[in-house]
């Protein structure tokens, strides 16, 4: 009996330890199964740092070769840009040199008319003159200031003197040249009863050969402002019709002519731009069927609102 609880001790001992001894290999097992499990983790968190490693090292010859490329070109871009901005500003600077007559470039030519001269045209041989002091006189009483003109104004149709005076009351602006040019305004009693003499100031040096029809002998001036922003955009036929029949119908007009004739319709054949002092040409209809030939320019008056100025020529110019 002795010897037989020996052996089951044994056999239970036996069988314990090789009971541990699968226990300690599983549990080998399985912590090499997590330990592969985790390598397998941290290759797999390694692998995109080797490749972003190896796309780092593949691109940074691009990058490189891009950057100083880029910087190549950059050198040439700056290059470039600064010889482009000089040739620009050198054409610029020539543009304004070759448009400063009548003004500065992008200024719009302003004008003056003036139909009071203070003298007597019936008097004395020949046409009758304005000494320069007279007519820098007419130049500077609507801005209140002083002006000079270099020549005295023969008051006869064509002619023109050189002057310099202000273009706003404001004592701190500039002076700008102007030129003087003697046109006709109509009678007073009437267009049929002939003209009288006035002159046109208009800034430069000279009236631009656009506007040379409003001093031709056949050629009378009157005008009306149209308001703070008339032509501060081009106009067109339509508008420019509109706005002169207003001009002849109007007794506010720079000299009145609505009770000079019953005008009933104007017709253009173009718009104007104020940029451009020039004319276009239109025709004005009468209730009694006469038509008169017009030619009207961008009337930037100095002394008022913009309107338009308007050279009424004869009804057999049509």
């Amino acid at each position: 009996m002795g010897h037989l609880d020996a052996r089951t001790t044994t056999t239970r001992r036996l069988r314990r330890g090789m009971a541990l001894a699968a226990c300690t290999a599983l549990l080998g097992l399985t912590a090499c199964s997590a330990g592969d499990e985790d390598g397998t983790g941290d290759g797999g968190a390694q692998e995109p740092a080797t490749a972003t490693e190896e796309q780092s090292g593949g691109e940074q010859p691009s990058d490189d070769a891009g950057s100083g490329d880029d910087a190549e070109s950059g050198d040439d871009q700056a290059t470039d840009g600064t010889d482009g901005q000089d040739e620009t500003g050198d054409d610029e600077g020539a543009g304004d040199q070759e448009e400063g007559d009548p003004g500065t470039a992008g200024e719009r030519t302003r004008i003056l008319l003036v139909t009071d001269l203070g003298i007597d045209e019936t008097s004395g041989d020949g046409a009758p003159t304005l000494a320069n002091d007279d007519l820098a006189a007419l130049l500077a009483e609507p801005f209140g200031g002083t002006a000079e003109c270099a020549d005295e104004l023969v008051v006869e149709r064509g002619q023109s003197a050189g002057c310099v005076g202000p273009t706003s009351p404001d004592d701190a602006a500039p002076t700008q040249e102007w030129v003087a040019s003697t046109v006709a305004v109509p009678h007073e009693d009437g267009l049929e009863s002939g003209y009288r003499v006035a002159v046109l100031f208009s800034t430069g040096t000279e009236l631009p050969e656009g506007a040379s029809e409003l001093t031709q002998e056949n050629v009378m001036l009157t005008g009306l402002g149209q308001g703070s922003m008339f032509g501060a955009e081009p106009l067109g036929a339509e508008e420019v019709a509109d706005a002169t029949l207003q001009t002849l119908t109007s007794e506010n007009a720079y000299v009145p002519v609505a009770g000079m004739a019953d005008w009933s319709e104007v017709t253009c054949e173009d718009g104007l731009d104020f940029e451009e002092f020039g004319t276009t040409d239109c025709t004005a209809a009468t209730a009694e069927g006469d038509s008169w030939q017009l030619h009207v320019a961008p009337g930037a008056f100095a002394d008022g609102d913009p309107g338009l100025l308007v050279g009424i020529g004869s009804p057999t110019d049509v």
